[in-house]
């Protein structure tokens, strides 16, 4: 089992970590609402090769839940501190969906300084353009979110079922192979991110262009997707 720690970051917020392993180092950045636990099947299958960590949001999963600082900006400002903090170099940065958007808000501000590759799971350029771009540029960025739709989904979080929406995302995100335990678990580990900070942080996610940033990125990169993904 990994084990659990925690720093504070330079606004006072206890953010938590899970680790487990030895090895070159795997940073795992988790997405939006969700939490470190949730790469377990990592943590099980990838210690004997990799030393692995999982850092929470701020937020998220077991970290602090300040009343600030959810914006893609801080989030990336966070993970560099925790990079500092734990003393890590030459590690493999995997962000996963918003994880991912993460990671380029930290190239954007840090280039790869202690980074040796890159792993994009499952995210697009742009989840929201403007009305001005041609359809095939929205294609191209993999544009879900449409202006009204954002609005519309960034309003439900905190409407009378923020539960019933939440399963709703999850749902649609996930497999039928996957068990009902499973879908419950993940629905919870979701729901520790309070809703009202939840939506914040999806408009700010949803808002970024990370389009001008994928040509200057220079170190070795994977990039996971599958045909069943919302992002295309």
């Amino acid at each position: 089992m990994p084990e659990h720690s925690s720093f504070k970051t330079s606004d006072g917020v206890e953010l938590a970590w899970l680790e487990s392993g030895s090895g070159p180092t795997l940073l795992m950045l988790p997405g939006w609402s969700q939490s470190a636990a949730m790469f377990r099947e990592q943590f099980a299958g990838l210690p004997d090769r990799f030393l692995c960590i999982a850092l929470d949001h701020r937020g998220h999963g077991g970290s602090e839940r300040p009343d600030h600082g959810y914006r893609i900006s801080r989030l990336a400002c966070d993970v560099r501190e925790f990079i500092k903090f734990r003393g890590l170099r030459d590690i493999t940065m995997l962000g996963h969906s918003m994880g991912a958007s993460v990671m380029w808000g930290y190239w954007d501000s840090y280039g790869g300084d202690r980074l040796t590759r890159l792993v994009i799971d499952d995210e697009p350029s742009a989840l929201t353009l403007k009305g001005t771009e041609s359809e095939q540029a929205a294609t191209d960025a993999g544009d879900i979110f449409p202006w009204t739709t954002l609005v519309e989904t960034c309003d439900r979080p905190i409407t009378p079922d923020p539960i019933g929406f939440t399963r709703g995302m999850i749902e649609n995100m996930l497999r039928d192979q996957l068990s009902t335990d499973v879908h419950e678990w993940i629905l919870a580990e979701n729901l520790k991110f309070p809703r009202k900070h939840a939506a914040t942080l999806l408009f700010n996610h949803s808002l970024q262009d990370w389009r001008d940033v994928m040509p200057r990125i220079d170190l070795p990169t994977l990039i996971i997707t599958g045909k069943a993904s919302v992002v295309p």
